[in-house]
């Protein structure tokens, strides 16, 4: 019986299995594979998008904290008075950190109370040498680029990845690094802040005019406030992203190993006067040509262009082919030159 209706059954209700050939399996592949790698850079574009909206959201909350300062204390912060400071000699008696118009320790840690992290800007310590430790060692992960790095450490010192802006004194273009640090640090000795007596600093962030050592004044400008950006407060620039080497991002390099903690110096600060463009792989990278030290130069890692925050704290992209007299000026908070250059 069984074999009767086997015998009875029409070959159209027999289902035949069969495989895929080798050729069709390839041809899938070869599909798979084209969609992937089409893909994959609108994936990478938006990942980007994300980062930098990220750190322009970072350059925005530090702007905010900056005009938070002014309003509290009637003063912007200052840039320090010199580099490698130690806390320990800008404090009171009762341990109470200076204000801007003593404080040696930059605009990065004036802030501090106004990110949220007052405890860490009045942080007492068993000693003065693990207070500074303490200082150091604090990771503020909004002073980090996320299409560069997260809370990077040089010798346990948090590294950053910004830094406020100052003009060339005389607006001149200086493309040599002994004329850019003569402008920069007005002085041969850097770590002098004697060498800046009597002087005067055009950004938004000047330096502070105050020698620890003699306990005075040295003659150079007092804190601003925001009436003294007379530019006007949306088109001078007062921080942007530092411009820095990859094969550097987690060792640091001589400009960037004391981090968010310094004073006077490219760890915090840098140059609108020296050139701008994209991270490099060396002084002379392949795709940039001959960029020399980029210790003073502002940059970023992000492709065409950085972002900068500006004086009423608005945050805008600039394209690294912005004309670099424009940019210089836009450094300045008191040449009469009205010039953004900013896209969107």
């Amino acid at each position: 019986m069984y074999f009767q209706r086997v015998i009875d059954m029409k070959p159209s209700s027999v289902r035949i299995r069969r495989a895929f050939t080798l050729v069709e399996l390839l041809v899938v592949i070869a599909i798979i594979g084209v969609l992937v790698a089409l893909l994959l850079p609108a994936v990478q574009f938006a990942r980007e998008a994300a980062r930098r909206m990220q750190c322009s959201n970072n350059l925005r909350q530090i702007g905010i904290a900056i005009h938070t300062h002014h309003d509290t204390v009637r003063v912007l912060p200052t840039g320090g008075d010199m580099p490698w400071p130690l806390i320990y000699n800008y404090i009171t008696p009762y341990g109470e950190a200076f204000g801007p118009e003593k404080q040696g320790l930059g605009w990065a840690f004036q802030v501090l109370p106004y990110l949220e992290a007052n405890n860490l800007h009045d942080h007492q310590a068993a000693n003065n040498l693990q207070r500074q430790m303490n200082l150091e060692q604090a990771e503020m992960s909004g002073y980090f680029c996320p299409s560069r790095r997260r809370n990077v450490k040089q010798q346990d010192r948090i590294l950053m990845d910004y830094a406020a802006s100052t003009p060339s004194n005389n607006l001149r273009l200086d493309n040599t690094s002994s004329l850019q640090f003569n402008s920069f640090f007005k002085g041969s000795n850097a770590h002098d802040i004697a060498t800046s007596k009597n002087q005067s600093y055009f950004g938004v962030i000047v330096r502070t005019n105050w020698d620890w050592r003699t306990q005075s004044a040295v003659g150079s400008d007092p804190p601003l406030n925001l009436g003294a950006i007379s530019d006007g407060t949306s088109t001078t620039m007062m921080l942007g992203e530092k411009r820095l080497m990859p094969n550097q991002y987690l060792s640091g390099a001589w400009h960037d190993d004391r981090g968010w903690t310094d004073g006077w110096d490219p760890d915090t600060l840098r140059l609108t006067s020296a050139p701008l463009g994209p991270d490099v792989r060396s002084q002379a990278d392949q795709n940039t040509g001959l960029v020399g030290d980029i210790g003073y130069h502002f940059g970023s890692a992000h492709p065409n262009g950085m972002n900068i925050c500006f004086a009423d704290d608005s945050v805008k992209w600039i394209p690294f082919s912005i004309d670099r007299n424009t940019f210089n000026r836009m450094g300045h908070r008191q040449d009469n030159q009205v010039n953004t250059g900013a896209g969107n």
